[in-house]
């Protein structure tokens, strides 16, 4: 399905006029608990297809595109006294989660925040591993991006500023491999733009002003189903993006 998807994005990008971003009444654009089961698919896991609901926009929906054996497995992150179902993929082959694009979830000039709680054990690390993300690193018009490369969380956006495509990367100081669950981060407010890993504070850096806007699905897991995919191989929970 995705490859699909971005094959028609590909090939018609160029043609296509960027629409920035209409937001929902809410702030929040995106809520991916995964606490459901994809549709059609069993509780156990090792889920090949099926679509996650989102708790933000019923409309949206995440749906399990897999290759080379990839699957998307259940799993459980304690929380407190009792349990949260979460995601785990796969540590071979390769799977994605994708949301097909639609202009809400392009925050243009407008701050957001976009944030996951994961698990990646140090046999999971991997040099790219992207969390969830719209927008590749060498699109021309856009991207926002939260991934765990080598086990280091870091956040990256890029967009238009005075007509020219801009980027800007921050970084967590250290890995979390091996750390068990944390919430990480990523937000833009005006000209800042950080990331949190829990409750500590936050690394920052500036120049953060730019209009991000894209035509590409969002993706959880992995940029897409290609063989070089930075495939994340962790656990994921609680996945969200808002605008404001």
């Amino acid at each position: 399905m995705v490859n699909r998807y971005l094959a028609v994005v590909l090939g018609s990008v160029a043609a296509l006029a960027l629409t920035g971003p209409v937001h929902a009444t809410s702030s929040q654009q995106l809520n991916f608990s995964m606490d459901a089961t994809p549709s059609g698919q069993s509780d156990a896991g090792h889920w090949t297809a099926g679509c996650l609901p989102d708790a933000a926009v019923p409309e949206d929906a995440a749906c399990v595109s897999v290759a080379g054996r990839g699957d998307v497995v259940r799993t459980e992150r304690k929380n407190g006294t009792t349990t949260s179902p979460a995601i785990k993929f796969p540590m071979k082959g390769r799977a994605v989660l994708v949301v097909p694009h639609t202009p809400r979830l392009n925050p243009g000039t407008a701050d957001f925040t976009v944030s996951a709680i994961v698990r990646l054990e140090r046999s999971q690390v991997t040099t790219g591993a992207n969390v969830v993300q719209k927008g590749n690193y060498d699109n021309p018009v856009g991207q926002w991006k939260l991934q765990l490369d080598r086990g280091v969380p870091s956040c990256r956006i890029a967009g238009m500023r005075n007509g020219h495509l801009v980027g800007l990367l921050v970084k967590w100081p250290r890995s979390i491999a091996g750390s068990g669950w944390q919430t990480v981060t990523c937000a833009r407010r005006g000209d800042v733009f950080s990331i949190q890993v829990g409750t500590g504070a936050p690394a920052v850096v500036h120049n953060a002003s730019m209009d991000i806007a894209n035509q590409y699905p969002v993706t959880i897991g992995a940029k897409s189903t290609g063989v070089h995919n930075d495939q994340f191989r962790g656990s994921v929970d609680e996945v969200t993006f808002q605008i404001g």
